[in-house]
């Protein structure tokens, strides 16, 4: 317990020095923002020592996390207010994707190997490779054209609390490129483990091969796949630029990118630090729970 506090103590550190030296930077730009409209002066530091550089942004940065609310955005609202109204939005987009994405790729996969069939797992596999090697924005966009503009199911983006609805598209979107990875990875695994020593002994022993697949091979599997779910999770959780830009969803990918778009210091300082911590939250939790799963947490 004392290690993974030093551990994240120490990552803390050096996200925050990272991510106030970011926005510090950023915030420079803003200086040359107006050059080509003719300015002859610019205000600009070149000779900025470490000082001005790195530690007083780097205190100012915890002074407005600590003390401050964050801040205030370059429209004057709390930089805490923003990021908590994004980030219902984007749990909710989340959850939607990665339940879709997830069910879909072990369900699939666990059913073609209990059928047998080797043509429709190839069939799948393909899919999936053509999904992960397309860009997102092209699937969005496709999803646009027919969801709604040919069939007017869903609705073109925008959001409201807790209305799965304005979710589905985007959620699509994403849980897509979820389904392919844990398909790939799930659909490998099954048809390995179906091959194995184990699985003729229990085929020898008279069980059942439903018993075989939905609960021996799935249960041996699911702590590995379970790391992958989650890790696709906090990705998520930490916003997805294009997907929230092309369907306007007020989320925090989204607002990343109004914060790079407006060169606003504070909130991209802030966004960056949520980011980190919540890929670190998530990463140390998935392998603590693959061993709790594996069972490797009773021998620690």
């Amino acid at each position: 317990m004392k290690s993974e506090l030093i551990r994240f103590f120490l990552f803390l550190f050096l996200l925050s020095l990272i991510a106030s030296s970011i926005s510090s930077f950023r915030s420079k730009d803003k200086a040359y923002l107006y050059a080509d409209g003719g300015l002859t002066q610019v205000t600009s530091n070149e000779n900025d020592s470490i000082l001005t550089s790195f530690v007083l942004p780097f205190g100012e940065f915890w002074k407005n996390i600590l003390l401050e609310n964050g801040g205030k955005t370059e429209s004057g609202e709390s930089v805490y207010s923003h990021i908590f109204s994004r980030f219902l939005p984007t749990l909710h987009l989340s959850l939607f994707a990665i339940l879709f994405g997830s069910v879909g790729g072990i369900v699939i996969s666990l059913f073609a190997l209990y059928l047998g069939s080797r043509t429709l797992d190839l069939f799948f596999k393909s899919v999936s490779e053509i999904i992960l090697s397309t860009p997102i924005f092209v699937a969005a966009v496709l999803l646009l054209l027919f969801f709604f503009y040919k069939w007017e199911l869903f609705p073109p983006g925008g959001y409201e609390p807790w209305n799965t609805y304005y979710v589905v598209l985007p959620g699509l979107a994403l849980g897509m490129r979820v389904f392919a990875r844990i398909y790939i990875f799930q659909s490998k695994e099954v048809w390995q483990e179906a091959d194995s020593q184990y699985v003729l002994l229990l085929k020898t022993r008279g069980y059942p091969w439903r018993h075989i697949v939905f609960r021996e091979i799935f249960l041996k599997l699911f702590p590995v796949t379970m790391i992958l779910i989650v890790l696709d999770f906090g990705s998520l959780l930490s916003g997805a630029m294009v997907v929230e830009e092309i369907f306007f969803f007020p989320g925090i990918g989204k607002s990343l990118y109004f914060s790079i778009k407006s060169m606003d210091s504070r909130l991209l300082a802030t966004l960056l630090l949520y980011t980190g911590i919540v890929f670190y939250i998530v990463n140390r939790s998935a392998l603590y729970w693959q061993k709790k799963l594996s069972g490797e947490g009773e021998h620690a």
